[in-house]
């Protein structure tokens, strides 16, 4: 019979506040730097919420070094090896007996050590076994050190047992990388795995239980610290099982997130022995980590293969979290979520919004300013503001104050350096850190929503958000060996869209003549944008052919682009038209980074870019030039003998009406014959 499991677990490795504001400077300005943190401000969603970094020049990144550490998988209902036999002094428990298949047997232990909180038992006939000097020492330091400072920190256990104890079992697990663990499923009481697993109710424990790797018995440091944070695990599952908001959902309950469960298991390693999470490795495998280097999402626990950087990382932020909201900041947080009873309200955001104090508030709220897009991705302050938090934690750790908002509680670490040379997808809430050579640009290809943060000297020169594209005119556009090619909106005749020649554009902005017509409009819709370029015959966008995926053909129709994301996490920009559905595949949340031309099976992309077009008044044919030709242009688009595009409208509009008139004609000519000057223009 196989089950789900929870099992959260320790891994053994061998090894006063600065503001900051967003400017409006565009990327053509150079920062002084030495350093520059780029940050997604977006939620953490797996295989979403990516935005491009630009593309950085730097060398390639080195390998880091870890022990593997505990997958959850299957719970493999097995034999029951028990001896029949339970008495005052044994007990048969099921115990995880192969950490690879996740087989669990019944087997009998010992009683060893008890103390007034805790029983510590021993598998009998175990052919690797703590001694009995050990297990004694063990019921010891639980009962003072761990006991008292776990549960005056996070509050108190279920115990399902009545008898106020939380049982320690010690056995020899097929794996060196883990410590121990411990499995939520034996929180609940009979009655409640009876509707949990009701084919297999007898299989669970119905305890409070902590399994401590005997296998470790020579590394004391690591044994103890295991204890201190599985039982941090059970008070925080304890918790969870108790909130009112949780009633009803049994088995389906709203938990604390795995990236900030293992924080404050590990801060309540560091509360009963300080020093050990720095003395284990966890600091320096932060350091080290690959994951971390690429720009992993705080929110992203992410610690398997050899990378444990994840563990130092969720640490870090729950010392983060005590240095801003006090010392009694972990027991605050677990008895609001234990007394929550809207189940919408058990997340990360909402309590962190309880926590801190309005100046505090206002203080994240001075760091940077979000794009509309990111805002309304995070939906509400208390996003934003778990958002903003994340930035300042990892500014903390950069800047390491002692005090203030750039304090993480004397905690000293060092954020990897990325070095690639290549652009990154970086997660929602991830961050990724680079070296400067005492200034730095922008990318110009950086996704809009990304916040650059710039430091020197241990000091923040500036920062710089991405913005999304503004109402205007622009052409798509792709770099090819040094040149700048516009893509037309209409294809040549064998279905490829054809390319124009504009040359290297001057801050991202080229002249209309450059385009040859293919220039797309861009308003705001709703949430997103409508991308368009008509002309005499309408409104035109992008297509792809429902009858033939591998051309494009421009379709009529009036239709505003929506953003939608694929499983693999890269997102559309789609459209649909009468004669089929316009894709743009690339990442695009939030405004314009990478984009195909439309989406093709297996599609090779190249970057490209929305470049701002420059429209000159009184240019109403586009030639780049103000004649008579431009008040011909309008006069017989009047009397319906030609017609004009949106930007042909747009630069005609010579007094700013809104309406293109004879009196528009009037002032181009007398610009002509100089009765005027262009400035007069509007």
């Amino acid at each position: 019979m196989k089950r789900t499991l929870i099992l959260l677990f320790s891994a053994l490795l061998l090894c006063a506040a600065i503001p900051l504001h967003a400017v409006a400077e565009t990327t053509e300005q150079a920062y002084d730097a030495d350093h520059v943190l780029i940050y997604n401000p977006l939620p953490y969603v797996e295989n979403g919420n990516a935005l491009f970094t630009g593309t950085p020049q730097q060398e390639p990144p080195t390998q880091a070094r870890g022990e593997l550490p505990y997958q959850s998988g299957k719970h493999r209902t097995g034999k029951d090896n028990s001896n029949k036999t339970d008495g005052p002094e044994t007990h048969a428990f099921w115990i995880c007996t192969d950490l690879n298949t996740y087989a669990y047997d019944k087997c009998t232990f010992r009683l060893a050590a008890q103390g007034e909180h805790c029983s510590v038992w021993a598998l009998e006939n175990d052919s690797v076994s703590f001694s009995q000097e050990q297990l004694e020492a063990m019921a010891e330091q639980f009962e003072t050190v761990i006991y008292p400072s776990d549960t005056e920190h996070f509050g108190p256990f279920r115990d399902l047992g009545g008898d106020g104890r939380v049982n320690i079992l010690t056995y020899a697990m097929n794996s060196l990388s883990v410590c121990g663990f411990f499995d939520a499923y034996d929180l609940y009481t009979q009655e409640e795995i009876f509707t949990v697993d009701p084919d297999d109710p007898y299989s669970y424990n119905c305890l409070p239980i902590i399994n401590v790797n005997a296998r470790m018995a020579e590394q004391q440091t690591t044994v103890l610290c295991t204890l201190a944070h599985e039982f941090a695990h059970l008070i925080l599952r304890s918790a969870v099982l108790a909130s009112p908001a949780n009633a009803g959902m049994l088995g389906r309950e709203t938990t604390v997130g795995l990236w900030l469960n293992e924080g404050l298991s590990m801060a309540a390693e560091e509360l009963s022995y300080p020093g050990a999470v720095a003395e284990q490795g966890y600091l320096d495998a932060f350091a080290r980590s690959d994951r971390v280097r690429l720009g992993m999402s705080y929110a992203n626990f992410d610690a398997s293969g050899t990378d444990v950087g994840a563990y130092g990382q969720s640490f870090l932020f729950a010392q983060y979290l005590k240095a801003q909201c006090g010392d009694t900041v972990y027991r605050d947080l677990i008895d609001l979520w234990r007394s929550e009873t809207e189940n919408g309200n058990l997340n990360e955001a909402h309590m962190l919004d309880l926590l801190l104090n309005d100046a505090q508030k206002d203080a994240l709220d001075a760091l940077c300013t979000y794009t509309p897009r990111v805002r309304e991705t995070l939906k509400g302050g208390e996003q934003e503001l778990l958002s903003k938090f994340a930035l300042a934690f990892r500014l903390a750790i950069l800047l390491d104050r002692d005090e203030g908002l750039y304090s993480i509680g004397g905690q000293h670490a060092q954020m990897p350096v990325y070095a690639g040379t290549s652009s990154r997808r970086l997660e929602g809430g991830g961050a990724l850190l680079l070296e400067a050579n005492g200034s730095y640009r922008v990318p110009k290809d950086a996704q809009s929503g990304l916040v650059f943060v710039f430091l020197k000297d241990g000091e923040v020169t500036g920062v710089y958000t991405v913005p999304e594209p503004e109402e205007g005119f622009y052409a798509l556009a792709i770099e090819r060996d040094g040149q700048w090619l516009a893509i037309g909106a209409a294809p040549a005749a064998d279905g490829i869209l054809k390319g124009v020649a504009i040359g290297e554009p001057n801050g991202g902005s080229i002249a209309a003549a450059d385009c040859n017509g293919a220039i797309f409009a861009v308003t705001r819709e709703g949430d997103g944008y409508r991308i368009a370029c008509d002309d005499y015959c309408g409104s035109y966008v992008l297509m792809r052919t429902g009858t033939n995926k591998q051309t494009l053909a421009v379709g009529e129709g009036d239709a505003a682009f929506t953003w939608m994301t694929f499983s693999d996490g890269a997102d559309r920009l789609q459209a649909d038209g009468v004669y089929g559905r316009a894709i743009l595949y690339g990442s695009v949340a939030g405004g314009f980074g990478y984009f195909a031309p439309a989406y093709f099976e297996n599609a090779s992309f190249e970057k490209l870019r929305m470049l701002r077009v420059t429209l000159r008044n009184g240019d109403a044919n586009l030639d780049g030039r103000i004649t008579a030709a431009d008040a011909a242009m309008i006069l017989r688009t009047i009397v319906k003998l030609s017609y004009m595009n949106a930007p042909m409208r747009a630069a005609a509009d010579c007094n700013g009406d809104g309406e293109v008139t004879a009196a528009d004609a009037a002032k181009i000519l007398r610009i002509v014959v100089q009765l005027e000057s262009e400035e007069d223009l509007h």
